[in-house]
């Protein structure tokens, strides 16, 4: 058996205040990190999100800095956007796909200056590298180093220019700026995981404790809370935005995956089924998939992502039937469950929540296109201990929740 010591083990650049606030000693496997899933209630931490504002460790992400003579050509080779039209400190979000058109992660790309990009997303090193092939750059994984301090809720505005003082001006959506704080260097980007307004801060490794401190002073009067893993979860399915692993396959060879739950090639996906083909710009040139996408865009996809909200009730007396007391999805289900019409499976549920914005269970339905008009009656089959049994759910439309984080 290996020995393993201590510094096998890498907690977040935050994890110093997070971990004496987690006094449920409640944790979620992120990556190779462990993140606090929730800090006290996760309606309050939800409502913090919602109507006012919250604090969120977004460590994990991965991060790659790409730099280089050829960083922009490299860039524009792996992604679906054009980056050339990018400037100094301007965000993209975008897909980037295998060679079959499928998704291979989603995330952003910023170009922090001239040939220096950073892409942030689901880790997906190995497929980046593979494809460095007759390019100028170094690819350099920053994933460790770097901290992210998520601020999220219509206050953010508010705590940010408390934190920066008189020197602040309101950042545009998508966009990046570095700020000196505390005599550290602070990168401020306008995005968020959350459908609300609010920013991510970037920090060396060695500064996360100062700059968590910073912002809980900045915060102290504007209501700021720490907010853990379970209620972003919740906020990003009603802001309708999927994520690799959970509601679909992520594409590329397998060990390319790297996800701890149902792996299915059946379950890959293009851009255009899971709702984000508005970021494919096919006239960008000859990144990886673009003939696949070509073809799927003038054929249409066969199936997409929609939303589902899910009959509680009928699940709730699956749990009374047999005697026990009713649990209905206490946190978002990061397993797929069959969805039924007609006697058949027309596809899958995935990301299932209790969405107090819905007031109704809420996630993604991955459907055939004949099933995905709003208002479209289906079943989701649910399995509570010896019972199966379809559960009523109707199709909407997606996001759940208006997306307030461009406002």
């Amino acid at each position: 058996m290996a020995h393993v010591t201590q510094s096998d083990f890498v907690g977040t650049p935050f994890n110093a205040r997070t971990a004496p606030l987690n006094i449920r000693q409640r944790w979620t496997a992120w990556d190779v990190y462990h993140v606090v899933d929730v800090f006290s209630d996760v309606t309050a931490e939800l409502r913090a999100i919602r109507e006012g504002v919250a604090m969120i460790d977004m460590s994990p992400l991965a991060k790659y800095d790409v730099r280089g003579s050829d960083a922009e050509r490299f860039v524009n080779h792996v992604v679906t956007r054009d980056v050339s039209k990018m400037d100094d400190q301007q965000v993209f979000y975008t897909p980037w796909c295998d060679d079959a058109g499928k998704v291979v992660s989603d995330g952003m790309v910023v170009r922090i200056e001239g040939r220096h990009f950073r892409i942030t997303g689901d880790p997906c090193a190995r497929w980046l590298a593979r494809h460095t092939g007759g390019f100028d750059v170094e690819l350099l994984d920053v994933t460790r180093e770097r901290g992210i301090l998520s601020i999220q809720g219509p206050r953010s505005r508010d705590v940010l220019a408390d934190l920066v003082g008189q020197g602040w001006s309101d950042l545009k959506f998508s966009r990046m700026c570095s700020i000196e704080l505390d005599g550290f260097d602070v990168e401020v980007i306008r995005q968020g995981f959350t459908g609300e307004h609010g920013y991510e801060l970037c920090v060396d490794r060695s500064h996360g404790p100062g700059l968590w401190d910073a912002v809980v002073r900045a915060g102290a009067e504007h209501g700021l809370v720490a907010a853990g893993f379970v209620s972003s979860d919740i906020a990003r399915i009603e802001a309708g935005l999927v994520i690799p692993g959970p509601d679909y396959t992520k594409g590329g060879a397998d060990d390319d995956r790297g996800a701890a739950v149902e792996v299915d090639d059946d379950n890959t996906a293009s851009p255009y089924e899971i709702g984000i083909g508005r970021f494919v710009d096919l006239a960008a040139g000859d990144f990886v998939g673009r003939d696949a996408l070509v073809a799927e865009h003038d054929s249409g996809p066969t199936r997409v992502m929609v939303g589902l909200l899910v009959g509680w009730e009928a699940i709730a007396d699956m749990f009374t039937r047999q005697g026990l007391p009713p649990v209905v999805v206490p946190t978002p289900m990061w397993y797929p469950c069959r969805v039924v019409a007609g006697g058949r499976d027309i596809g899958r549920a995935t990301s299932l929540a209790w969405s107090p914005a819905r007031r109704s269970i809420a996630g993604f339905g991955f459907l055939e296109v004949d099933h995905a008009e709003p208002g479209t009656e289906v079943a989701v089959v649910f399995e509570v201990h010896d019972l199966t049994a379809p559960v009523p759910a109707i199709v909407v439309d997606l996001p759940h929740l208006a997306r307030r984080r461009a406002q």
